[in-house]
């Protein structure tokens, strides 16, 4: 059985590490096309890119994922992310997913906060976390 529950939040916080994590490439999709819409090549229009990862206990018990981003172009560049964290239980795996967009100013960087509705002390004992971007993660 498995649950899905999905969340926006905008808030923003670096956080330490902690936990079972893991990102796909922040510099683009897995399988990366040849070339992007308009001509461009993938890197020259994925210029946001996913620097490191860190769940915490937030304030009010929640998991919450910070996730640091960098805008390695000149001008300002946008996307969204998307987070999923899974709990095992006896009754089977319950899937959470947060998302955020993010617009960064070319050279710009920041800690972008995914909360997730579940608690962290649930999650760290029987849980998992990934986390990309939009379009090009897969859990």
């Amino acid at each position: 059985m498995t649950t899905v529950q999905r969340r926006q939040f905008l808030p923003l916080l670096t956080v330490p590490l902690a936990g079972c994590v893991s990102a796909s490439d922040g510099s683009g999709p897995r399988n990366a096309p040849t070339g992007a819409e308009g001509g461009g090549s993938v890197d020259q229009t994925r210029a946001l890119r996913i620097v490191d990862g860190a769940p915490r206990e937030g304030e009010d018990g929640a998991l919450v994922l910070a996730i640091g981003v960098e805008n390695t172009a000149d001008g300002t560049r946008s996307d969204t992310l998307v987070g999923r964290a899974t709990v095992e239980a006896d009754d089977g795996t319950t899937e959470y997913e947060a998302t955020r967009a993010v617009s960064l100013d070319g050279g710009a960087a920041v800690e972008v906060e995914l909360v997730f509705d579940v608690r962290y002390e649930t999650w760290t004992g029987s849980g998992g976390l990934s986390y990309g971007w939009a379009g090009e993660f897969e859990a």
